[in-house]
């Protein structure tokens, strides 16, 4: 089951709920916001986050669908973000308050 997202796995394979990205979505602005990111850096974001990750790069609309609640990132690149935002991985999957 490697490469399959945590969020995935738990929901027997199924697609996050509407509510399950939009709390995604609220976590990671409140992580923003106490990491000194403005509203509308998604280049910046995108940018800081690939300084970071030895994979393929992401694009500023995948940053966009994540801040938008459209979309939750699989369990490598949340790490990644939990990590350049200096908050754990369960805090952005809500699994911890």
């Amino acid at each position: 089951m490697a490469g399959i997202p945590a969020y995935l796995r738990k929901t027997g394979g199924s697609v996050p709920s509407y509510q399950q990205r939009l709390n995604f979505r609220d976590r990671l602005h409140y992580a923003l916001r106490n990491s000194g990111y403005r509203p509308n850096e998604n280049t910046q974001l995108a940018r800081d986050f690939n300084a970071l990750h030895d994979g393929p790069p992401i694009g500023v609309a995948s940053v966009h669908r994540w801040l938008s609640g459209d979309a939750i990132p699989s369990d490598d690149n949340l790490a990644i973000l939990a990590r350049l935002l200096e908050v754990s991985p369960a805090f952005l999957r809500g699994e911890i308050g």
